[in-house]
This record gives C-alpha cells, structure tokens and sequence, in this order.
C-alpha cells in the first residue's frame, strides 16, 4: 500500500469530504480497510520522523545550514560532489510576538482603537506571566 500512497493521493486525502466519486484517492480508499490505512500512514510517518533532519542538533540562534554531499573515493578516501545551503527564520521570542501585537494595536489607534482593546491584550499576557511562574 505505501507505493500507492502517491503525491496525488496524500494531496486528495487532505482534502477528504467523504465524497468519493470524484476524489484522487478513491480507488486506495476503496481498496483497503481504514484501519490499514491509518496504520500505514502512521508508520510512514513514523519513519521520516526518524531520519535526521538538517536542523537536528543545531542551536537555536542559527538560521543558516550548510550540507555536503561526499561520494567515497578508493584514491584519496572521499571527494565532495556539491553542497546545499539551507535557511530558516528563527522563532520568534514571546517578547517579540507581544511588542508586534502590541505595535500593530498602536498603529490602529489612528483608525479608532480603543484604550479598552489595548488594555484587555496587556491583561492576556499578564495572565499568561502569571501561569508560568
């Protein structure tokens, strides 16, 4: 059943409706048993998670990676073939997330943001302090 978990299928099933007739997946659907469908994709899942990741181990800061790609070599042991970078956008801090809120508020007081509004978001986040401690 995995090889017929294609591209096409996966994409249809995210957009399941129960409405078979016109659907990509149908014929997979109709098939297996959804237990066995289910089980399936759970593995699957399973397993990718287990591959290593370019992330995995990195520290939290960097946002930038870089992948060599070696093919073994009886002359000198190994040579590189290429090199892929990959980026990311770093997470941003509660700090950050609540100025940005916060920011955006302001920017719409010209529009008629009320001091209510404003003070109900700083209520959330002290609520929020409060919990963590």
């Amino acid at each position: 059943m995995n090889e017929e978990l294609t591209k096409e299928v996966l994409e249809a099933m995210t957009k399941c409706n129960l409405d078979c007739t016109l659907c990509g997946a149908n014929a997979v659907c109709a098939k297996y048993d959804w237990q066995d469908t289910i089980q399936t994709l759970a593995t699957s899942l399973l397993e990718e998670r287990a591959k290593p990741k370019v992330w995995d181990g990195a520290p939290y800061w960097v946002n930038a990676a870089r992948v060599r790609f070696f093919v073994n070599d009886r002359n000198d042991g190994h040579s590189e073939v290429f090199s892929e970078t990959y980026t990311r956008e770093l997470p941003k801090t509660r700090a950050r997330q609540i100025a940005e809120e916060v920011t955006a508020l302001v920017n719409r007081a010209i529009d008629g943001i009320s001091v209510k509004e404003i003070e109900a978001v700083l209520n959330k986040y002290a609520e929020e302090l409060k919990g963590e401690a």
